[in-house]
């Protein structure tokens, strides 16, 4: 019983946090306003950001609700839709993944062979990558996606077709985001055929939500003969106003060639993209430019070092 009651005296009392402490504002013996303080976080690698949140409540408070959109902004150059609801964590994926305005295709050309595919058919002689491409144009110089490389794939003489599956939360995509701001998704790809060899070219793209439901879709389905071979095309298409529950995007395409000839003189494609544009900012009102001044900046900080 003496241990007891002998224990209880060491004990300490919890301290509740003070929004008008200057804990946290104190760094090398120099005040810092919180403004001041705030600035310099946007500018730290996401990874010490994580840990500048434990340092104390003050920090936590002002990283999670105004540092990581902040950061999340200037990383892409945009600013991005204010909103309580949004959690910091959804800004923190954006700096970490950097999922918007970027193609989340792997290996959209061929040039590690058929890596990150999934072969659904492979008719014929199966499926070839050719660098530079044969019996046609070369791909388009001033499209940034081929990064002057001139790898495409190829298919033969009995149906060829291949797919990849983007898991959009992996890609930095919360829940929220894709719910709530349903972002603009555009997909593409460049397709082809040989000079002396027509061709059909075929492309599907899903939008799907949990248990593979699909949300939305879009089919494509072309067949190059005469004037359109050996040119390169593109297709193009948005998805937008597609509903909540999107999860993850397939992307599918194939072909075939259509005089059934040996080897591989069937469509040929390269650049497949997908790519989430940023979402349209929308100002509600002056709540987000009060924020600062209103809540986590008090002003009696600044006054009280005047």
């Amino acid at each position: 019983m003496g241990q007891f009651l002998d224990s209880n005296r060491h004990m300490t009392t919890r301290v509740m946090f003070d929004e008008k402490s200057e804990n946290g504002l104190i760094v090398g013996g120099k005040y810092l306003p919180e403004e001041l303080l705030a600035e310099i976080f946007c500018y730290v690698d996401y990874n010490s950001l994580l840990n500048c949140q434990l340092v104390c409540k003050l920090w936590k408070n002002l990283i999670q609700t105004y540092v990581w959109r902040k950061k999340a902004e200037i990383i892409f150059g945009r600013s991005l839709l204010f909103d309580k609801e949004v959690s910091w964590h959804t800004y923190y994926l954006m700096c970490k993944k950097k999922p918007f305005e970027r193609n989340l295709i792997k290996n959209h050309s061929g040039e590690y062979g058929t890596q990150k595919w999934k072969i659904l058919d492979e008719g014929g002689d199966r499926w070839k990558v050719e660098n530079p491409p044969i019996g046609v144009s070369p791909l388009p110089n001033n499209e940034a996606i081929f990064k002057g490389n001139q790898f495409c794939f190829v298919t033969s003489y009995r149906r060829c077709t291949k797919a990849q599956v983007i898991d959009l939360e992996i890609e930095g995509l919360t829940s929220y985001v894709l719910d709530n701001l349903q972002p603009l998704i555009v997909v593409s790809e460049w397709y082809s055929c040989r000079w002396d060899c027509p061709a059909i070219y075929e492309c599907k793209i899903k939008l799907l939500g949990e248990d593979n439901k699909i949300i939305d879709s879009f089919e494509f389905h072309d067949s190059i003969e005469e004037e359109k071979q050996n040119e390169w095309h593109q297709i193009l298409h948005e998805f937008k106003n597609y509903g909540p529950g999107l999860r993850r995007i397939c992307f599918c395409h194939g072909g075939t060639d259509k005089l059934f000839w040996a080897g591989h003189y069937g469509s040929k494609m390269a650049g497949a993209c997908v790519c989430v544009k940023i979402p349209i900012v929308q100002f509600r009102n002056s709540e987000e430019i009060n924020m600062l001044s209103n809540k986590n900046y008090n002003a009696k900080h600044i006054s009280k070092k005047k």
